[in-house]
């Protein structure tokens, strides 16, 4: 029981401890995200989301949004493709002036399925998020 416990704790720790760190690159980000999906914790992956040019009173909104959007939409692409399995990242490309990224990336579904995606980010207060601009 006491090697449960302390086990428990020490993956609470080291989840904390990587939590507090931040990506250091686009494709650190990226990879992040990805396993905020693989995980389906989606209140998670809306905080890798920059909405720093949405009106303040309007962010909390925005971000409810987001999470309506992730588990509904979100949700049910896991459950139709029994989760993800794998991933690999593809390519990262940031531009000349170091603030927005482009990240590819290829995902595994636990059907077999594969499907290559795109995170487009910026660099936020020396933090990568995702960037929702059209």
């Amino acid at each position: 029981m006491k090697k449960v416990l302390f086990s428990l704790v020490c993956l609470v720790a080291c989840l904390l401890v990587a939590s507090c760190g931040g990506a250091s690159t686009p494709a650190d980000a990226a990879a992040d995200c990805i396993e905020l999906m693989k995980a389906q914790d989606y209140e998670a992956l809306v905080e890798t989301i920059d909405f720093s040019e949405v009106e303040v009173d309007k962010q909390q909104e925005s971000k409810d949004m987001f999470l309506a959007l992730f588990k509904e939409k979100g949700g049910k692409e896991m459950k139709q493709k029994q989760g993800i399995t794998s991933y690999t990242l593809v390519s990262e490309e940031v531009a000349e002036d170091g603030k927005t990224a482009t990240v590819k990336y290829d995902v595994t579904y636990g059907d077999g399925s594969t499907k290559t995606n795109t995170f487009n980010m910026v660099l936020v207060d020396g933090e990568w998020k995702q960037s929702v601009k059209k």
